[in-house]
């Protein structure tokens, strides 16, 4: 028996009818005829996509910007899952399957775990993990490095004698999870939601951004963030250390094997392709010119994790590829999140071409609402909209909204970089901390038996006005060297 749920059908319902009623809208000059359908499909299509689900609504929008007539089929296609930025994501799952496969994440937290200072504080022990945590994080995807960390916080706890309800876990776990978060907007290494808000901004930019000026813009700014949480918890959060007296370390991580074969090639390719990443815009600042620069900027780093992933599929250790690439695409790639990165490039580059009308309405009535305030306030303000839209609404809905909406208001400001507004609205809506439907990770720890959700929330609140500080501090300083 055929059956959709009843709660769904009426979301669905409501989000086809704000499509439709876009067509009989009159178009305010100068967003055209056009713009009005494209509009409706844009909204439409976010809140298919934040209220009922990612996968399909995503597919599903490729068709229906066709119908619009903003472009065809072929171009949806091509601009959508044919994306640069669509292909990348999927190889960066497949470097990062590969990575966890070896247990490379388990060796460098036991390595850390066996440090004799880490037993020195309570405190010590507490930065030392959330430090290593960050660190991994720049890496990895999020959601596998916060499953990690939370059960390796679980085996903590037992042999603290922690149990659930109390304070200490309360706070490791959450501090855990946004850090993992914090770390997730630092680097575009494995992180989809950077990759889609440099994707948006690249889509329509003759000189797109690259991973080193990212990095350069988002690491300093999630330092910020991380000092300044660790700085809330230290004055205000109060937990309870008693247990902490009689913790051996050793008896949590047990025993690691020396690094095999297997696990240094996929180390070594791994990192070597994340320097190569970078490496475009190290030469750029420092020989900018040079043949390798230039060669490396137009095949892009799409191309080098092409390389690392058959690299890793034709090299055999004992007989064996060291990338199964078969186990790989079945179980360390989230196909769900591929479409709904294609989605995003997509939707961020129908809204601003130039046939729908909307850069031109938003540069003649929404520009003068904010071109009296200093760049500065109006920094500040994206970053702040932005921040609260990642918490209490989804993060992707966020990152192509606020992107695209303050590239297009940075267009109509003197003075205000759109480059560096893109940065900013990509990172702020990569840190979302409040509600589990802002982000997956949230989901797991408000479902973690040690946390407390109104902890969560509280600590969630104060950590978006730290992150709207910092997002606007790295204005600032990347502007000093772009």
């Amino acid at each position: 028996m055929l059956t959709i749920k009843k709660d769904n059908l009426i979301k669905i319902l409501f989000c086809f009818g704000v499509m439709i009623a876009f067509n009989f809208i009159t178009p305010p000059a100068p967003i055209t005829a056009l713009g009005m359908k494209v509009l409706g499909i844009f909204i439409g299509s976010v809140l298919l996509i934040s209220l009922v689900d990612t996968t399909w609504p995503s597919i599903l929008c490729i068709a229906l910007f066709a119908m619009t007539g903003v472009m065809n089929v072929k171009q949806a296609i091509s601009s959508s899952l044919g994306s640069w930025v669509t292909m990348f994501v999927l190889l960066s799952f497949i470097l990062t399957h590969a990575l966890n496969e070896t247990g490379f994440t388990k060796r460098i937290t036991c390595w850390l775990l066996s440090k004799k200072f880490i037993t020195k504080s309570p405190w010590v022990f507490t930065i030392s993990l959330l430090s290593l945590a960050l660190v991994i994080g720049c890496f990895l995807d999020p959601l596998p490095v916060t499953a990690f960390f939370l059960m390796l916080a679980g085996k903590l706890f037992k042999e603290f004698g922690y149990k659930p309800g109390e304070r200490y876990p309360q706070m490791l776990t959450m501090a855990l999870v946004f850090t993992i978060n914090i770390a997730g907007g630092m680097t575009p290494i494995s992180h989809p939601l950077a990759i889609i808000g440099m994707g948006v901004y690249n889509k329509t930019a003759a000189n797109p951004i690259n991973f080193l000026e990212y990095c350069l813009f988002a690491i300093p700014a999630g330092l910020i963030v991380f000092s300044g949480l660790i700085l809330v918890l230290y004055l205000f959060f109060k937990p309870d250390f008693e247990k902490f007296k009689n913790f051996n370390p050793k008896n949590v991580i047990g025993t690691v094997e020396p690094m095999k074969l297997r696990e240094k090639i996929t180390v070594t390719v791994f990192f070597i392709t994340a320097f190569l990443w970078l490496l475009p815009g190290i030469l750029g600042m420092i020989c900018p010119g040079t043949a390798i620069q230039a060669y490396l900027s137009k095949m892009g780093p799409t191309f080098i994790s092409i390389i690392a992933v058959v690299l890793l599929a034709v090299v055999h250790v004992d007989d064996k590829p060291v990338l199964d690439l078969t186990n790989a695409l079945k179980n360390g790639v989230a196909w769900g999140v591929i479409f709904l990165v294609g989605a995003a490039v997509l939707l961020g580059g129908a809204i601003t071409k130039e046939s729908v009308g909307l850069t031109a309405f938003i540069v003649d009535n929404i520009v003068p609402i904010v071109s009296g305030l200093s760049t500065f306030k109006v920094v500040l303000f994206i970053a702040f909209l932005t921040s609260m839209m990642t918490n209490f609404s989804s993060n992707v809905t966020t990152v192509i909204m606020m992107t695209t909406s303050g590239i297009l208001i940075a267009k109509g400001i003197p003075g205000l970089d759109g480059r560096l507004i893109a940065m900013v609205t990509t990172f702020t809506a990569a840190l979302a901390y409040c509600i589990p439907s802002s982000f997956a990770c949230i989901a797991v720890l408000y479902g973690d038996e040690y946390s407390k959700g109104s902890v969560i929330f509280k600590y969630g609140v104060v950590a978006i006005f730290i992150t709207t500080l910092a997002a606007t501090v790295g204005y600032y300083l990347i502007s000093l060297i772009s």
